[in-house]
């Protein structure tokens, strides 16, 4: 099945700076990462990740929001998704990680 999973956020402008060497970094690691920026909102961003099953959906969510709220000595499991820091990003989100929105969406057929 062709799916999409969307990413959407609001970068502050103090730390955009620290956010486009992250991005640059992330985007070397997962190809299949398209990343957009709005032409009318400077600094809100939508991450385009092409192509995800249901499951590896659940596990970027995971990784991207609530990795940040378990218990700083327990150990995240080590999958796909572990190759960068993501909780850095929560720092720059205006909001932080409850103003990551990510959804999945599925081709209609």
């Amino acid at each position: 099945m062709m799916s999409i999973t969307f990413i959407e956020y609001q970068v502050l402008p103090e730390h955009r700076s620290a956010y486009s060497h992250w991005i640059k970094q992330v985007r070397a690691n997962y190809p299949e990462l398209e990343v957009y920026e709005g032409t009318d909102q400077p600094g809100l961003f939508v991450e385009l990740w092409k192509g995800q099953s249901h499951e590896d959906f659940g596990k970027l969510k995971e990784a991207r929001v609530n990795r940040s709220i378990k218990v700083e000595n327990e150990q995240p499991e080590k999958g796909k998704f572990d190759k960068n820091d993501w909780n850095q990003l929560h720092n720059w989100a205006s909001g932080g990680a409850a103003k990551i929105h990510i959804w999945h969406f599925g081709k209609v057929r």
